[in-house]
């Protein structure tokens, strides 16, 4: 199978997976908001911002390892998999520590606690989720992510709401997402077990030298996600200390949002993560090529999602979640350009990876998480939940430059103002065809894609080499 149909592919198994978990697991955000107090609300996505800072403690980065690891050297799962488990057991005690002191230093009630212990508990198991989908992307076969996705996302839809409906409580419904989380852990081990490892997989396999220097080449993975993760959680936990839970549940509602739409580039960019790794390494004219189209492409799928969320931030805060959540209506216009960055970020975040930078991706993120924590610090006491979504989009743009210098210097890519402007003038176009018209918001949302659409095609955004990767990913040609 050609390399861009392998791409295609997986690339249609992830976005299935995402698509429908994603969905689901916004469904179920909008079901809470609306069921339960805006404080309860506030105190649930509190603890998921907490807790999974501490998953990606537990982490250490060991998951992306793996797949850059394995997609080289498939012979080296089951050693690398049982030393993984052993170290994220250790890390895990760990992250559980530090939950425990964060939660006593600001003297949180005891309710408060008991969720976000429930939720720490999940967020560990996900770390363990995460490591089995790593082992499926490292080789290739995305069809089992996208079971096991739609899976969790399916049984903990049909469990939450019905919690929900039943009026139990947002503890119930915490409790929900460990009980399923378990189920996931224990199923996708059993297909690693059966598919991958065929019964190899023994802990006798545990090394100390080996575990030293899996630590030492993860280090920087896990630093990188750990300070992205922080900008990306810290201020649902620096509102809750500084505002409340109502702030929190506002932030969150507006938040939860652009992470429904986040699934776009981390389908893309986790399909060709590995085909990038292995370019690096063979082919410098590849990289350069598939690192090219894939932000052109990016550019254009985020750029009228950003567009089109800030036009209609009223109508879909209010579609969403109803009258009582209108003041995250400002937080969704200011959050909606953070998107169109995350877009290109999620791409030449993983680009940095995968040509064996991810020191300077570390150093990247090391940065803007400082300057995260610094903005909020300032801008949270004097705009309150809009202080916030600042420092979030600020922070992205920083993101953004750093990134762009470290990538550059390896990648170098040619300006072109027509695939900055084409793009850019279809968004315009887009945008003046929903601002003055009042009708439904889905209805608006429709007409807005299909005038960017349409614009795209008649300004000829799409070159010969884009038609000959489409061609490639739709035919079952041998690899070139």
């Amino acid at each position: 199978m050609g390399t861009a149909r392998r791409i295609s592919r997986n690339t249609a198994y992830l976005a299935a997976a995402e698509m429908v978990s994603k969905v689901l697991q916004f469904v179920v955000m909008i079901y809470a908001a609306r069921l339960l107090s805006q404080e309860d609300f506030g105190k649930f996505s509190f603890a998921l911002s907490l807790s999974f800072i501490a998953m990606i403690l537990a982490d250490w980065g060991l998951n992306q390892l793996l797949v850059r690891t394995v997609a080289r050297d498939k012979g080296g799962l089951e050693k690398y998999v049982a030393n993984s488990i052993f170290l994220k057991i250790i890390f895990s005690a760990l992250s559980g520590a530090f939950i425990v002191i964060v939660l006593n230093l600001f003297r949180y009630p005891q309710t408060t606690k008991g969720i976000v212990y429930i939720i720490w508990l999940f967020a560990i198991l996900g770390t363990f989720t995460e490591l089995l989908y790593s082992i499926f992307r490292a080789f290739e076969r995305m069809e089992f992510d996208s079971l096991l996705k739609i899976t969790r996302m399916a049984v903990l839809a049909a469990a939450s709401i019905t919690i929900l409906a039943l009026d139990k409580g947002v503890v119930a419904f915490s409790v929900s997402f460990v009980a399923v989380e378990a189920g996931v852990v224990l199923m996708g081990s059993l297909i690693v077990w059966r598919v991958f490892s065929r019964g190899r997989l023994s802990f006798s396999l545990l090394d100390v030298a080996y575990m030293k220097s899996m630590l030492r080449e993860a280090l920087p993975f896990g630093l990188a996600i750990l300070f992205g993760s922080l900008y990306f959680y810290i201020s649902g936990f620096m509102l809750s200390v500084m505002e409340g839970d109502v702030a929190v549940a506002l932030f969150s509602s507006a938040y939860n949002i652009a992470l429904a739409v986040l699934f776009v580039p981390m389908v893309y960019t986790n399909a060709i993560y590995p085909v990038l790794s292995r370019y690096h390494a063979s082919s410098r004219e590849k990289l350069a090529l598939l690192y090219g189209r894939s932000l052109k492409y990016l550019y254009i799928i985020g750029l009228p999602v950003s567009v089109g969320l800030y036009a209609l931030s009223d109508g879909i805060v209010a579609f969403l979640y109803g009258a009582e959540y209108a003041a995250a209506s400002l937080v969704l216009k200011i959050i909606a350009w953070y998107l169109f960055l995350k877009f290109v970020n999620f791409h030449l975040g993983i680009t940095l990876s995968a040509i064996d930078r991810q020191k300077q991706r570390m150093i990247g993120q090391g940065i803007t998480a400082g300057v995260n924590v610094l903005l909020n610090l300032i801008l949270i006491p004097l705009y309150g939940i809009a202080g916030a979504a600042i420092s979030t989009l600020v922070t992205e743009v920083v993101l953004f430059i750093t990134y762009h210098t470290f990538v550059s210097k390896t990648v170098r890519l040619p300006f072109s103002v027509g695939g900055v402007a084409r793009p850019l003038i279809a968004a315009v176009l887009m945008f003046g065809a929903v601002q003055y018209l009042h009708l439904h918001v889905l209805i608006l949302a429709g007409i807005g894609a299909a005038v960017y659409a349409t614009a795209i095609f008649l300004l000829r955004t799409f070159d010969k080499t884009d038609y000959s990767i489409m061609r490639g990913i739709l035919s079952n040609g041998p690899e070139k």
